[in-house]
C-alpha cells in the first residue's frame, strides 16, 4: 500500500516519539527516519539508521519530508507549526499526539492553511482505533439510543504528587480538559456527530486547585440525553461507555490500570465479546492505526477529510466551553 522509496519522516520528541512513532512508522516501511530532539545525544536509540538531529529547524533546512509527527508538548507544537506556516515549508503530511494549540482562532486559520497547501493532519485519537470500537459502532447501527453514561476513573500519580509537567496545566495544553476530557468529547462526536452542553452539574479540585473531578450534562446526536463523569483521583479504574437503546443496554468497558487493553463489550449485561488481544491493543499499534489513516486520506474524499478535521475542531470547542463554564463557577 505504501511505496517505500516515497515517504521520508521527521519524528520531533525522542521518548514517546522513539518508543510509539518510531515502532508505528517502522511498520509501515517508511524510507527514511530522523528524530529530532534537544537532548538527543543523551537518548539510548540503538537504531544506527536514524538520523538525529538536536534542533528541528536543522533537520527541516537540510531535508524535506513527506511526513512529520509531533510526540512533544502543544506548546512546541504550536511553536514548530507557526515555523512551518511562517517558511513555507514543504510536508505532505502533519500527525499529532495532542492538538497543537488551545487558541482556537489559531487552530482555524493554521487548518485553513494546511486545506489551501494541501497538507493533511490527523490527531491520535486512540479510542476510536481499539479493536472493540467496531464491534460497539456495528451493535449501536439499527438500536435506537435513548441515554448515555461515560465513565473514565482512575489515579494520575502526576496530578496527585503535583509534578512539575505540561501535563497538569490546562494554559500549557494539559489538565484534566484537555488531556483527558477532550477524549471522551471526541469519542462520543464519532459516534454521534452533534454535542450541546447542557449542565456542569459538579466539579472538585484537589489540594492544589486542580481539577480532578468533573460530571458534566450533555445531549449527543438527535437530542439524546448524555452524561460525561471523570476523575483522575479516583481509587478505581474504570472506562465504561455505556448506552441504553429502547431495547438493549450495551457497554464497551474496562477496569485495567492499562488505558487501552482489556476492553470487553457487554449487552444486557451479558458478555458480548470478550477480552481483546492486548497486543492488538499495545499503544503504538492504536498510533499505527491513525497513522495509516493519515496516509489513506488522499483515497478518500474530501468531504470525509474535512467532516474529520471538523470532529477536532468541534471536540476541541466543546472541551474549552466546559473549562470556561467550570472555572466561571469556581469563581462565584
Amino acid at each position: 500500500m505504501f511505496k517505500k522509496k516515497y515517504y521520508n519522516a521527521l519524528i520531533i520528541g525522542s521518548n514517546f516519539g522513539y518508543n510509539s512513532h518510531f515502532k508505528a512508522l517502522k511498520k509501515i516501511n517508511i524510507f527514511n527516519i530522523d528524530i529530532s530532539s534537544p537532548n538527543i545525544k543523551n537518548k539510548n536509540i540503538k537504531d544506527k539508521k536514524i538520523r538525529k538531529f538536536s534542533n528541528y529547524k536543522d533537520a527541516l533546512k537540510k531535508n524535506q519530508y513527506h511526513i512529520i509527527t509531533f510526540a512533544v508538548p502543544p506548546k512546541i507544537q504550536e511553536k514548530i507549526i507557526k515555523y512551518i506556516i511562517n517558511k513555507k515549508i514543504s510536508v505532505k503530511y502533519l500527525f499529532f499526539e495532542k492538538l497543537y494549540s488551545t487558541d482556537i482562532k489559531f487552530l482555524n486559520r493554521s487548518f485553513n492553511y494546511f486545506i489551501k497547501k494541501n497538507i493533511l493532519i490527523n490527531l491520535n485519537f486512540i479510542f476510536p482505533k481499539i479493536t472493540h470500537w467496531k464491534t460497539l459502532v456495528k451493535l449501536l447501527k439499527n438500536e435506537n439510543v435513548k441515554f448515555v453514561k461515560y465513565r473514565w476513573f482512575f489515579k494520575q500519580a502526576f496530578f496527585t504528587n503535583l509534578q512539575k509537567t505540561w501535563k497538569i496545566d490546562p494554559k500549557k495544553g494539559g489538565g484534566l480538559y484537555y488531556y483527558y476530557l477532550i477524549h471522551l468529547i471526541y469519542n462520543l462526536i464519532t459516534l454521534f456527530k452533534k454535542i450541546e452542553i447542557l449542565d456542569l452539574v459538579k466539579s472538585s479540585n484537589n489540594k492544589y486547585k486542580l481539577i480532578d473531578y468533573l460530571f458534566v450534562k450533555l445531549l449527543c446526536g438527535k437530542k439524546i440525553p448524555c452524561e460525561i463523569e471523570i476523575s483522575n483521583n479516583s481509587i478505581n479504574n474504570i472506562h465504561q461507555l455505556k448506552i441504553e437503546t429502547k431495547k438493549n443496554t450495551i457497554e464497551l468497558i474496562s477496569k485495567s490500570k492499562n488505558w487501552t487493553n482489556k476492553f470487553m463489550i457487554r449487552k444486557n449485561m451479558r458478555t458480548k465479546t470478550k477480552f481483546d488481544n492486548k497486543s492488538s491493543n499495545e499503544r503504538y499499534m492504536l498510533t499505527l492505526r491513525n497513522i495509516k489513516e493519515l496516509l489513506n486520506y488522499k483515497s478518500t474524499s474530501e468531504k470525509q477529510y474535512l467532516h474529520k478535521l471538523s470532529t477536532i475542531i468541534t471536540s476541541h470547542k466543546i472541551t474549552k466551553k466546559i473549562s470556561m463554564k467550570n472555572n466561571q463557577k469556581i469563581k462565584h
